[in-house]
């Protein structure tokens, strides 16, 4: 699988234990109630960055969204089209322009070959910053600068931690206990688009514990965040000389 798709969902899946206005995260005696984004289609650039220390890989990307639906990624090296992905609630697909192949995935299948528990969902919310499963109240600690609990699903423990200034999710660190792996991801430079309030910044940092190997970094960092008023065309087609891998 191309290995850029594979950390975006990674990151999702991680973030899966983890907004329309500053404020709308509410503490409450037994639970968090969060209000996500508020839109029908939304389109962002941004820049993405990963570092492995042994690979680096810096991009540019046109982000489009149909909420719920649909989200169509555009990635582009010195001026052309290296890639596109097109994810919805069934399926990834993506065009390898560089080597002129398409891959085409079920959520099973990539969830049986990453023992992961990919969905669409996951991966809209960790791009759009939104929550994933709702508060099931586990004990809530709060300090001077974040609301802090901390969750299991499966193999990993999440600990969570909400801005007490901002009322955002700006830090998850999620440990597998069986690898001991980990990885922590920050959301930062909060941005209003129209009211709803969206991280400008997404960074992670995947530390493999077990495999001694260098840690992984990520970042995504938004720009030109719009929510548009009409329908985003959403253009995907495999040319017929691609071949499917």
């Amino acid at each position: 699988m191309n290995k850029l798709l594979f950390w975006l969902l990674l990151l999702g899946f991680l973030l899966s234990s983890c907004n329309r206005q500053i404020g709308a995260i509410v503490a409450k005696r037994d639970k968090l109630e969060v209000i996500n984004p508020d839109f029908e289609f939304m389109s962002a650039k941004a820049r993405f960055r990963f570092d492995n220390g042994g690979k680096k890989v810096s991009a540019t990307a046109n982000f489009r969204f149909k909420k719920d639906s649909i989200i169509w990624i555009s990635i582009s090296g010195l001026g052309l089209e290296a890639a596109r992905i097109l994810i919805d609630d069934k399926n990834v697909r993506v065009i390898d322009r560089l080597n002129k192949q398409y891959h085409e995935y079920t959520f099973e299948e990539i969830s049986d070959l990453y023992d992961f528990d990919f969905s669409f969902n996951i991966i809209q919310s960790v791009l759009l910053g939104n929550l994933i499963e709702p508060y099931k109240r586990q004990k809530l600690d709060k300090n001077e600068h974040h609301y802090r609990y901390v969750a299991s699903k499966g193999t990993y423990l999440f600990t969570n931690f909400i801005g007490s200034g901002t009322m955002k999710v700006e830090k998850v660190t999620a440990l597998d206990k069986v690898t001991k792996n980990t990885i922590s991801v920050n959301y930062s430079d909060f941005v209003s688009v129209e009211d709803q309030i969206f991280p400008n910044e997404i960074s992670a940092i995947i530390d493999y514990e077990a495999e001694k190997k260098s840690n992984a970094k990520i970042s995504i960092s938004y720009h030109k965040m719009q929510i548009e008023p009409e329908p985003l065309k959403l253009p995907y087609s495999a040319p017929v000389r691609y071949e499917r891998n």
